[in-house]
């Protein structure tokens, strides 16, 4: 049973057009998303669903009379209308929101779950989300999949969370060059049969392609055939009229040749697939595999009287792909501050000798913004330059980005400079604090793959479930106050923790009930925005998933 259908929508701004004889039926109860690039017109396409924006042509066709909807979109600076109701609280209790946490004041998290809340609560027939995982940690994530999940409603989302993709799509709608085109099931799904579609086209391109090669070679050989002809037609002698009409007939059967391949390739013509980008490297500063090249010793670092974490001791060997995974606040990112030397902490981080690191911060904001990427990366040989550009080009920067100042770049644009960056240094160890943010999805996977080529050492705090599946090897746990290296994957440490314990006490289960009480009586104490707060803050959600786990 369907809710409603689109068709033959089509968007222009200007000359340039968005959207192009968009059309698809709309499954009731059915959970739909939209991928594509940054400025492919999935936000558009929400907008126009949503009544916001009017369509060049064609139309929105309901069921019955128009389904209620609510629609979510990606940033707000405004809370918006709300309606204070149960449901409302019930979903803020299960993203442990204190209830006095204030829209104004709160983190990009607690934000976007404050809108959820409000947005889901409306019980709406027909949901629209755009891009509602920024932002979440995998706890949030993963409540928001089992919400989504568990609900009635239509749900049309856009989102470049390949985990989260899989986990709540029934179709994926593919927006690209304005068309869509529809894949059913989740996003691997979709991959597959994209992947499998362009096997088919590409067999079918090579075998045309062979084609008009024995064609041509045809035409080829009459053309000779009737040069000779025609030159022997010229010559005295009785065989002169026999060469002439020899000629004529060549001439015939070669326009003859010409006009069917033509007529053929107008009507059955196969384009090229898009071939996609090969990523290389040629990183000077890779070390052996194997070799030890950080090391932490009984680590401890504190804010104020308030512990981070503490008795923390791993290392690191050479070519190691490892995930930091935890809580907002846990102290990822303060783990990589301690590594490039900018915190201090107590204990012992030794580096190995001449070991070049690289941070990535979540916002690439160090860059010199009034250079040109030009001068930015100009070499003084025209064969380094030209190397430079190539490599460039692997990361989708080309050449029409070249004239840019670094500080007209995208988010996902100053990401691929600094990677670049890192690159031409032979950069050993590269440490990423969520560099898929800002990314769309064909950036992520380019991302995934210029790192997966990266020979060095990789250090990874990111949400991107997905991407933490295809790179990490190793995790890096903030957990209980403290930080342990497992030679496990995300995936396996995931289907562990599911695993019921046996260990489990009613006195663990009353400890942790306390903790929570006594940490959100000092929240409650504390300005909301000060670095108390946020630390409480950051305890306050620790302690809640930690009781979670335990109760089961």
């Amino acid at each position: 049973m369907l809710i409603g259908k689109i068709n033959e929508i089509n968007y222009k701004i200007g000359e340039k057009t968005i959207l192009e004889d968009v059309s698809a039926e709309l499954p009731q109860g059915s959970c739909m998303a939209i991928v594509g690039a940054n400025g492919a017109g999935k936000s558009t396409l929400l907008s126009i669903l949503a009544g916001e924006l009017n369509s060049t042509s064609g139309s929105i066709n309901w069921v019955g009379s128009p389904p209620s909807l609510t629609y979510f979109k990606q940033e707000q600076r405004e809370e918006g209308d709300r309606e204070e109701t149960g449901e409302m609280y019930a979903y803020r209790s299960k993203w442990h929101i204190p209830d006095h946490v204030r829209y104004e004041t709160a983190s990009g998290g607690e934000r976007m779950k404050l809108r959820l809340s409000a947005a889901l609560s409306r019980n709406s027939q027909l949901v629209l989300l755009d891009e509602p995982t920024n932002h979440m940690d995998v706890e949030s994530l993963e409540e928001l999949i089992r919400v989504i999940n568990q609900k009635t409603a239509t749900y049309i989302i856009v989102s470049h969370d390949r985990h989260f993709i899989d986990q709540i799509a029934d179709y994926v709608l593919e927006l690209e060059a304005g068309k869509l085109t529809i894949y059913a099931g989740n996003y691997t799904s979709y991959r597959e049969k994209k992947e499998h579609a362009r096997a088919i086209q590409t067999h079918h391109y090579e075998k045309q392609q062979r084609e008009i090669k024995q064609v041509e070679e045809q035409i080829a050989q009459l053309k000779e055939w009737s040069a000779k002809a025609h030159a022997e037609s010229t010559k005295k002698g009785g065989a002169k009229e026999y060469y002439r009409v020899k000629a004529k007939k060549k001439d015939v059967q070669i326009r003859s040749m010409q006009k069917r391949l033509e007529a053929k390739l107008e009507k059955e013509r196969i384009e090229k697939p898009v071939e996609e980008t090969t990523v290389w490297f040629n990183v000077k500063g890779e070390r052996k595999k194997g070799h030890r090249v950080m090391e932490l010793k009984d680590v401890r670092k504190t804010y104020g009287r308030q512990p981070l974490f503490s008795h923390v001791s791993f290392t690191v060997q050479a070519g190691e792909r490892l995930a930091l995974i935890g809580p907002n606040g846990s102290g990822k990112s303060t783990l990589f501050s301690i590594l490039t030397g900018s915190k201090t902490c107590d204990g012992e981080v030794w580096l190995s000798n001449g070991l070049s690191i690289g941070y990535m911060s979540q916002a690439v904001l160090d860059l010199p913004e009034e250079m040109t990427m030009a001068e930015h990366f100009h070499r003084n040989s025209f064969a380094e330059q030209g190397k430079v550009r190539t490599q460039l080009a692997n990361l989708g920067l080309t050449e029409n980005h070249w004239g840019l100042k670094l500080g007209e770049l995208s988010q996902g644009e100053r990401v691929k400079v600094k990677l670049m960056q890192f690159i031409l240094e032979g950069t050993d160890v590269l440490l990423l604090d969520e560099p898929t943010n800002h990314l769309d999805l064909p950036s992520r996977e380019q991302l995934e793959k210029t790192l997966d080529a990266f020979p060095g050492t990789l250090l990874i705090a990111s949400h991107d479930r997905y991407f933490v599946d295809k790179l990490a090897k190793g995790l890096l746990l903030f957990e209980n106050g403290t930080v342990q290296k497992r030679p496990v994957t995300l995936q396996e440490w995931t289907e562990r923790k599911a695993a019921p314990d046996k260990n489990q006490t009613p006195e663990d289960l009353l400890r942790l009930e306390t903790e929570l009480q006594a940490v959100l009586g000092q929240l409650s104490l504390e300005m909301p925005g000060s670095d108390r707060y946020q630390e409480l803050d950051a305890a306050f959600h620790e302690v809640s998933r930690r009781l979670k786990d335990l109760k089961g």
